[in-house]
């Protein structure tokens, strides 16, 4: 495929480079052997993965050789779009599902991950580490010794707590979770994740991700384009590209594991080794639910649901003043906000396909709009499904790319909803 400046249809693409660079520094651009490329994205995955398919009767395998030491550079842009490509230097660790195709082709595929995982791997600290919780994810993604030593963009949004604590022969991306799982922003919300989209790498809280301005509005209705006065149809890309090929709606709820996760509410009993102290205190996600941002206005549940705090018990165990100078070190803290929040998360998850844009990458905030399914009346004006509309953040995204178009399909997820629950009962 070559590059084009002139978009001819929604999910039109250019697959510009496709280049593998072997140790020796042996390189080859093989864009006209491959049928597809799948490049995955996802909110809670520290790096981006994918794979190309490839058909070819060149014999790459022993050309280059491929030993499991190739670097990809990849570059795939939609035409006439001013947004971002997909694009950057990738490790191609693994050969599979080879086959051979009549006499002389063959197909297989060819998995890929972001060069940075490579560094991850390789890289064990024992050591301890004391300061803001921000400082230290940047150094784990930034830093040429302990961290994951990119080059690429880093976003970190600052945190408003400290953390001392001993990485026992951890790698950076270890760590990172670890950090993760202890950060708090300046809002004291503690649902931060770590992960790796087109832009970069991001140590940053959903609180903050709900806050961004919608990218792109879909849509799944029975839209047909304008007809013109002489025959024909006028095309517009911008409306096509709203549209939603297929959805799907794998668990619409499970309120019985809303319940045993800590969703709604969760009890935590501490034991204190320093101070021979007790504790024990109630968490639920109605009374702070004001306090946080979300996505859309309203709970997911009424005010009239069934809960017990007992229903998810914590032990845990307090080590105050374990590190000199230092209070209590453990999690006990934020522990149960973010069990409810990270659950809360995924409370409503659709999957759609739509057309492909380079531009679309995890962690954006979309709407979506649906129809309710039941009959009404042709005067009535609101027939959105509150339910399942809303905005969204995209949670995962796989964008598949062969010679003949881009698809989309993404995994959504909202954390409240539209409706209020207590006034629609």
């Amino acid at each position: 495929m070559q590059s084009s400046k002139i978009l001819r249809f929604a999910g039109d693409v250019s697959l510009d480079k496709v280049i593998i660079t072997n140790p020796t520094g042996f390189y080859q651009d093989i864009a006209a052997q491959v049928i597809a490329v799948n490049f995955y994205e996802d909110l809670f995955s520290p790096f981006i993965t994918g794979n190309l398919i490839v058909k070819e009767s060149l014999d790459l395998v022993n050309l280059f050789p491929f030993i499991g030491e190739e670097f990809l550079d990849l570059e795939i842009t939609t035409p006439a779009l001013s947004g971002p490509a997909i694009s950057g230097k990738f490790y191609i660790y693994k050969l599979s599902d080879r086959d051979l195709v009549g006499d002389r082709n063959v197909v297989y595929q060819l998995h890929f991950i972001s060069a940075e995982a490579i560094s991850d791997l390789n890289k064990k600290t024992s050591r301890g580490f004391n300061g803001k919780i921000s400082d230290l994810a940047k150094q784990f993604i930034e830093d040429k010794i302990i961290g994951l030593e990119t080059t690429k963009k880093t976003f970190v949004e600052e945190t408003s707590n400290n953390v001392k604590y001993v990485s026992n022969y951890w790698t950076p991306v270890e760590n990172l979770i670890f950090l993760q799982n202890r950060a708090a922003n300046k809002a004291n919300v503690p649902n931060y994740t770590f992960f790796e989209n087109r832009d970069g790498f991001f140590f940053i809280s959903l609180d903050s991700l709900y806050q961004n301005k919608p990218y792109q509005s879909f849509v799944y209705d029975r839209y047909t384009r304008d007809d013109r006065p002489l025959g024909g149809s006028i095309k517009n890309i911008d409306e096509d590209y709203r549209r939603i090929n297929s959805i799907t709606i794998p668990i619409a709820y499970d309120y019985m594991d809303r319940i045993s996760n800590g969703m709604i509410s969760s009890r935590l009993i501490t034991y204190d080794l320093t101070t021979k102290q007790y504790s024990s205190k109630i968490y639920d996600m109605f009374t702070n639910f004001d306090k946080q941002k979300h996505l859309n206005p309203n709970p997911i549940n009424s005010s009239k649901a069934i809960w017990r705090s007992n229903a998810m018990i914590f032990n845990m165990t307090k080590y105050h003043s374990n590190f000199t100078g230092f209070g209590d070190s453990t999690s006990t803290k934020y522990i149960q906000e973010r069990y409810s929040l990270m659950k809360l998360a995924e409370a409503n998850k659709l999957q759609i396909n739509v057309p492909g844009r380079t531009d679309y990458t995890v962690g954006q905030v979309v709407e979506v709009k649906l129809n309710r399914i039941e009959p009404f009346d042709k005067k009535e004006t609101d027939t959105e499904d509150k339910m399942f509309s809303g905005q969204y953040i995209i949670a995962a995204i796989n964008h598949r790319v062969d010679r003949e178009r881009h698809e989309c399909n993404i995994e959504l997820i909202k954390d409240s909803s539209l409706m209020n629950m207590d006034k629609e009962q």
